[in-house]
C-alpha cells in the first residue's frame, strides 16, 4: 500500500479537527459575552396622555439572578410616558411584561421600546379568539407590528404566533386517554406531539436564528410534559387510589433514550432558549442523562460554584481571594459587588454580627453570656417575623445608651425562620450583639424557662448568674421597672 507524505497527514489531521461536528447544532443564536453589565430597557407610550394609568406596565424577571430576585429600579416620567427598567446582570434574563410578552436581555444590552397600547389591545383581542392549535396567521403578526416595537439588544424574539404545544392543558378527555399509560408509553406520546410541533416550524418563513431558538422552546415543553406525567393522571381524580399512585410514581424518570436527539444542552445558548424552565427541568434531565459533561451542563456546574460562594458571602462567612479568582470572571464582578456593599453596611451597622460559639447547642449560651464578665447581660430571644419582638426591640433602642453606660450589654438571638434580609437589617438597626442559630438547633440550647414562645428575655448578673427570665414582651415602663430594679 503506498504511504501518505507527512504534508499530506497533516493536512487530513488538520481538516478533521477543524470539520464541523455532527452533535453540534449550527451557531444561528448569538453566543452572549460572558460579563456583568446593566441590561437597560427604554420604554415610550406612543399613544400616551396626561393622566393615563397604569404606568409603566408590570413585569417580572427571572428569580435565578445571581444577586438575587429583587426587581430593579425604574425611572418613569409621567408626563412624557417614558420609562427606563434596568437590569444589573452576569448572563441573559428574560424580562417578562404582564402583558403576556417578553424582552430577552443580555448584559450589556440597550433595547428600546415603542408601546400602542390602543393596537395592543386589539392585538390581545384577536389573539384570544384565534385557535390555539392553530400555526400562526399573517394577521396575528400585523396587529403585533402595530402594537410593539422594539429596536436594539443582541438577539430579538421571534414575532408572536400561534403553535401548537404540548403544554396547552389537559382535558378530562385527554386524561382519561392516558390514564393507565406507564411511563414509558407516556414519554412516546409526548415525543410524538414534539415531533408533531416541530414539524410545523418548516411551514413557516423563519431566520436560521428564529429556528433555533424556537426549536429549542419546543424541547423545553417536551421535558416540561415528561413532569406532567402524574399531573395528567391525578389532576380530573381519575385516580385515587394510593397504591396505583405510588407504583406510577416510582415510573417517573427524565433518563431518556431521545436526550441524544435534542438539542439545547449542546451549547450554552441554551440556557436563555429555555430561560423558562431550565434551572428546573432542564437542568435534572442535564444530570438524569449524563450531560453534565455539555456545554450548557458545564456552565450550570460554573453556575452553581458561584451561588455556594455567593449564599457565604451573604451570610458574612469567610471567602478567600483565592476563591473568588477560581470563578468566571462574570460571577467574581458580581460576588466583589455584594462582599463591598455588605462590608460597607457592616462598617455602618449597630449591631455586630457574631458567630456561636464552638461545641454543643446547650453550651452555646453559657459561653455567649461567659464572654461578657464584668457586666449585666439583656439577652433577647427574637424573630424578624414576631411582632411583639420587634416591637420590644424597637421600644427599648431609645434607652439602651443609658443602660449600655451602667454596663449592660445586649445581646440578640433568633433562628433561621427569620428573613436573612430583614434579619440583617435590624441587626444594622439595634446595637448590640447578634446571633442567628439554625432552627432545629433552639430546642437543644435549653434555654432557662423557655417555652418555645417568643420574645423570650434573660437577664444576668456581673458574674454571669441568671436573675430574671421574662416570657413576652411586657411593655416599656414594666420593663424599665425590672431593669431598674436589677441594676441596683
Amino acid at each position: 500500500m503506498k504511504k501518505l507524505p507527512i504534508i499530506s497527514i497533516i493536512i487530513i489531521v488538520a481538516l478533521v479537527a477543524c470539520s464541523p461536528q455532527s452533535s453540534q447544532p449550527s451557531p444561528a443564536l448569538p453566543i452572549w459575552e460572558r460579563k456583568s453589565a446593566p441590561a437597560v430597557i427604554l420604554g415610550r407610550y406612543v399613544d400616551w396622555k396626561l393622566g393615563d394609568n397604569p404606568f409603566p406596565p408590570g413585569f417580572w424577571g427571572n428569580r435565578e439572578s445571581l444577586k438575587g430576585g429583587s426587581l430593579p429600579p425604574v425611572d418613569k416620567d409621567s408626563v412624557a410616558g417614558t420609562f427606563k427598567i434596568e437590569w444589573d446582570i452576569c448572563y441573559p434574563l428574560m424580562h417578562s411584561f404582564n402583558m403576556g410578552w417578553n424582552i430577552l436581555l443580555f448584559p450589556g444590552d440597550t433595547v428600546r421600546l415603542d408601546i400602542d397600547r390602543e393596537a395592543f389591545n386589539a392585538y390581545t383581542t384577536y389573539r384570544q379568539k384565534s385557535p390555539r392549535d392553530s400555526v400562526t396567521t399573517q394577521r396575528l403578526q400585523e396587529l403585533w407590528k402595530k402594537a410593539v416595537r422594539i429596536e436594539g439588544g443582541t438577539f430579538e424574539l421571534p414575532l408572536p404566533m400561534q403553535l401548537k404545544r404540548m403544554t396547552l392543558g389537559y382535558t378530562r378527555q385527554y386524561s382519561a386517554a392516558h390514564l393507565h399509560d406507564t411511563f414509558d408509553e407516556w414519554r412516546e406520546v409526548c415525543w410524538r406531539e414534539f415531533q408533531d410541533v416541530v414539524q410545523q416550524l418548516d411551514t413557516l418563513d423563519l431566520s436560521p436564528a428564529e429556528l433555533a431558538y424556537l426549536r429549542m422552546t419546543m424541547e423545553q415543553d417536551y421535558i416540561t410534559t415528561l413532569r406532567q406525567f402524574m399531573f395528567a393522571k391525578t389532576c380530573y381524580g381519575l385516580i385515587q387510589d394510593k397504591d396505583s399512585i405510588a407504583m406510577y410514581e416510582q415510573q417517573f424518570t427524565f433518563k431518556d433514550p431521545h436526550a441524544p436527539e435534542l438539542t439545547y444542552y449542546r451549547t450554552i445558548t441554551g440556557f436563555y432558549a429555555c430561560l423558562n424552565n431550565l434551572f428546573g427541568e432542564g437542568r435534572e434531565y442535564i444530570k438524569a442523562n449524563g450531560l453534565e459533561a455539555s456545554p450548557l451542563g458545564r456552565w450550570f456546574m460554573e453556575l452553581d460554584e458561584a451561588k455556594a460562594v455567593m449564599t457565604r458571602v451573604k451570610a458574612r462567612q469567610p471567602v478567600s481571594d483565592s476563591e473568588l479568582d477560581a470563578l468566571s470572571p462574570e460571577f467574581q464582578v458580581q460576588i466583589r459587588e455584594v462582599k463591598a456593599q455588605l462590608q460597607q453596611e457592616d462598617d455602618d451597622s449597630k449591631g455586630k454580627i457574631c458567630d456561636l460559639p464552638e461545641g454543643e447547642p446547650q453550651e452555646w449560651l453559657p459561653k455567649i453570656v461567659a464572654g461578657h464578665k464584668g457586666h449585666f447581660v439583656f439577652v433577647d430571644f427574637w424573630a424578624t417575623w414576631c411582632g411583639p419582638c420587634r416591637t420590644g426591640m424597637k421600644e427599648m433602642e431609645p434607652m439602651k445608651d443609658s443602660l449600655t453606660a451602667r454596663d449592660v450589654d445586649f445581646i440578640y438571638i433568633t433562628d433561621t425562620s427569620s428573613s436573612t434580609d430583614d434579619w440583617q437589617k435590624y441587626v444594622s438597626q439595634h446595637s448590640g450583639d447578634h446571633y442567628i442559630v439554625p432552627n432545629s438547633k433552639m430546642k437543644e440550647m435549653q434555654i432557662p424557662e423557655y417555652d418555645n414562645a417568643i420574645p423570650h428575655y434573660l437577664i444576668y448578673d456581673r458574674e454571669g448568674k441568671l436573675v430574671k427570665a421574662i416570657s413576652g414582651w411586657p411593655g416599656l415602663k414594666e420593663m424599665r421597672v425590672k431593669l431598674k430594679e436589677i441594676l441596683k
